[in-house]
């Protein structure tokens, strides 16, 4: 009976023990983060997300960190946000937001969707449908 208990037990200790996947992206990707210094779904972001990306990722992801509150910011934010298809001008100055240079931008997270970004990320490098999971508030950039 404790062997029959021992190996339950191990047996749960395992599956609870999943590690991170690693995804090589067959070309170097951006990711740039806007946020706001008293916003706490941006500092949820910058806890969760960005050190699951760059686990998943490695080198192959460079993640820039932009305060949308400094002028310095401007120029990087407006560039973006022009070269996007229907971006809400409503929305503009909002965080958290991030762009996924070349590919598309999303304003807003969730706690958990660090998991569908990553997945997402791949698929808009290898010019594959996005998952609907991120779909609110989800920009695509405009062709070049």
């Amino acid at each position: 009976m404790k062997k029959r208990i021992l190996l339950l037990l191990s047996l749960f200790l395992l599956w609870g023990c999943q590690s991170t996947p690693s995804k090589t992206l067959s070309q170097p990707v951006t990711l740039s983060f806007f946020y706001t210094q008293t916003c706490p779904v941006c500092k949820a972001f910058k806890k969760e997300a960005i050190p699951y990306l760059e686990k998943v990722f490695g080198n192959s992801l460079t993640i820039e960190m932009y305060d949308i509150d400094e002028d310095a910011t401007k120029p990087k934010y407006d560039g973006i946000i022009d070269s996007l298809v229907d971006f809400d001008h409503s929305e503009y100055g909002y965080g958290p937001f991030y762009a996924v240079e070349g590919y598309f931008a999303k304003l807003g997270y969730t706690a958990g969707d660090e998991e569908y970004l990553a997945d997402d990320i791949e698929r808009a490098v290898n010019h594959e449908t996005l998952s609907d999971e991120l779909s609110g508030l989800r920009y695509i950039y405009k062709e070049s």
